[in-house]
This record gives structure tokens, C-alpha cells and sequence, in this order.
């Protein structure tokens, strides 16, 4: 019977160690940069600034320091897979010119999901410490969101009462997070953990006043983007894989992960929402057996859709006697 060749493609775990490399060496130059800013800039002075040079040196740069080491340890263990897959697929290949990188025969009648099975296998030591990862971000940024949706209603709550179309202005999210003294605590973890460096470093200006230019800022937070659209695309390969597998109730989860991500994107109220409810559910799926709980309602949804939809075909064919 004809088989198909499955397993991790070579180039794309050495293409994925050399992205893990590289993220790693800029996170060190950010950490050096930063700290160079923080530590010897003598204009800022006074408790606010030696309360946050103590938690930056304490805190924010170890987490820094930690990322970049653990970074470049799973780039050289990506190396090493790459390496071994090599070996494996050559001897496998006897030979024959198949393709590198491809080494387990399936039927090809088997479900064959779509891309490598170090990203399509939601149990693979990649994926589970992609979930980990979120999972720690989860934490940090539901409060974040939480408090940005409570400073914009203590300051404008009374005018989106009166004008509730008030609440779709950026330009007033943006105004009630300048205005709250505490969102440097709030959100000087998340951003660095996130990659986005541009809002990590207008925090830390906007204590003098000074302001980072529009470009600047997006180009320093080019990595928290670059992290929010692999996340958006993790959930729309699940999504598809689900789908092509029959399994509803995977391509309803998976889905409506996808959604969030992408809506986290969208300006406030709504990318705070999403953010906040994003947050949230990979933080609870850290809890030992939330997962399983999570995934049997999504299972239980799908259920219901699948028996609801053939429910109704089974009625429409009853209706005109086919």
C-alpha cells in the first residue's frame, strides 16, 4: 500500500533554532541597553526612580537573563534534533533519494496534519513550552488588562455614561494609561516577557515627561508581534487540523482561540478584552486537570453541533421524502 513520509523537517528545526538565536542575542542587547539607561542616567532622581532601579536589577533584568539563557539552551537542542532527524531520515532512505527530513511511513489513508510534528502535535516538548510560556504571560497580563479597563472608567467612566461611543477612542484608553501611577508596576513584566520593548522603554521615559517616536516604538516592539501572530497561527494550524480530522469540538477551542488572539491586535475596548480573556484561559490551563475540563466542554459543544446539524439534515430529508 503507498504510504506518505512524516516526521520533523531538518531545515525548519535549524531555521528555528537559528530565530531562537537570534531573539536571544537581541534580548541581551535590550537587557544591556536598558540597564545602561536605567542604571546611570542622571536625570532621574528621587524614590520613583530608585524604587524601579531596585526592581529592575532584582526583578525585570534575572527574567531578561533568564529568557536569553533558556533561548539559546533550546536553539542548541533544536540543533541537535535537526542533527539526529538527519541521521535517522539518511539511514531510514537507504539511499533511495527521499526526501531529507521525512521518516516515518503512514498509510495514506491516515489523517496526516498539516505541518511538522514538532508544532502540529500539541504534546510535543515545542508546543508544551509555547503553552507553559503563555500560560506565565496569562498571569502577568490579565491584571494589566484589568486595570487599564478600571483606570479608563474611574477617569472616564462618567463621560462614555453620558456618550458611550466615547469608549471606542483610542486616544482616551491612551490618555487614562498616562494618567495611572501604578501601571509601570503592572505592566514593566508583561511587556519585557511579551518582547514589546517599545512600550517597556515609553514606560520608563514617560517618567520624565519624554515621549519615544511612533516608529520607534513599533520597530522595538517588532518581537511582541512577531510572538502574538505565531500565537494567532499555532491556533489556526490546530484549528485546520481539528477540521480535517472530524474532531468538532478541537476546531471549536482551537478556533475560538485564534479569534481572541487575532482581536487582541484591535484597539481598546475590544484587544484589551480579548487580551484580558486570552490571559485568562492559558493561565487556568496551567492548573493540574483544568485542561482536560476545558477540552470536555469544548468536546461536549461539539457534540451538541454535530447531533444538531444531523439532526436537521435527517429532517430536511424526511420533509421531501429522500
Amino acid at each position: 500500500m503507498a504510504g506518505t513520509l512524516w516526521g520533523a523537517d531538518v531545515e525548519q528545526l535549524r531555521t528555528l533554532a537559528q530565530q531562537f538565536s537570534r531573539t536571544a542575542d537581541l534580548l541581551q542587547q535590550q537587557s544591556t541597553q536598558l540597564s545602561s539607561q536605567i542604571n546611570n542616567n542622571p536625570a532621574w532622581k528621587g524614590q520613583d526612580a530608585s524604587r524601579f532601579r531596585s526592581d529592575w536589577n532584582s526583578n525585570h533584568r534575572a527574567l531578561l537573563q533568564q529568557t536569553v539563557s533558556r533561548l539559546q539552551q533550546e536553539s542548541k537542542l533544536l540543533l541537535k534534533n535537526a542533527d539526529e532527524q538527519e541521521k535517522a531520515s539518511t539511514a531510514g532512505a537507504g539511499g533511495s533519494g527521499g526526501r531529507p527530513g521525512l521518516s516515518v511511513a503512514v498509510p495514506s489513508s491516515a489523517f496526516v496534519p498539516w505541518g511538522p510534528e514538532w508544532i502540529s502535535n500539541g504534546d510535543s516538548p515545542f508546543r508544551s513550552g509555547w503553552d507553559a510560556y503563555n500560560g506565565v504571560l496569562g498571569l502577568k497580563t490579565v491584571p494589566l488588562g484589568l486595570r487599564d479597563i478600571t483606570q479608563f472608567a474611574n477617569v472616564y467612566g462618567d463621560e462614555v455614561a453620558d456618550a458611550p461611543g466615547k469608549i471606542w477612542k483610542k486616544a482616551l484608553w491612551d490618555a487614562a494609561e498616562r494618567q495611572d501611577p501604578l501601571r509601570g508596576f503592572f505592566s514593566g513584566s508583561p511587556d519585557l516577557l511579551s518582547g514589546k520593548f517599545g512600550d517597556f522603554a515609553q514606560m520608563t521615559r514617560g517618567m520624565d515627561g519624554a515621549e519615544i517616536g511612533k516608529f520607534a516604538k513599533f520597530g522595538l516592539n517588532s518581537a511582541g508581534h512577531a510572538l502574538g501572530v505565531v500565537g494567532v497561527g499555532l491556533d489556526g494550524l490546530d484549528t485546520v487540523n481539528a477540521i480535517q480530522e472530524g474532531e468538532t469540538g478541537d476546531a471549536l477551542r482551537s478556533g475560538t482561540k485564534a479569534v481572541l488572539g487575532a482581536l487582541s491586535f484591535a484597539p481598546p475596548p475590544i484587544g484589551v478584552s480579548c487580551m484580558v480573556i486570552s490571559g485568562a484561559w492559558a493561565a487556568v490551563e496551567l492548573i493540574p486537570g483544568a485542561r482536560d475540563a476545558i477540552d470536555d466542554t469544548f468536546d461536549g459543544l461539539g457534540n451538541f453541533f454535530e447531533d444538531s446539524a444531523k439532526n436537521a439534515t435527517d429532517d430536511v430529508k424526511n420533509f421531501f421524502g429522500w
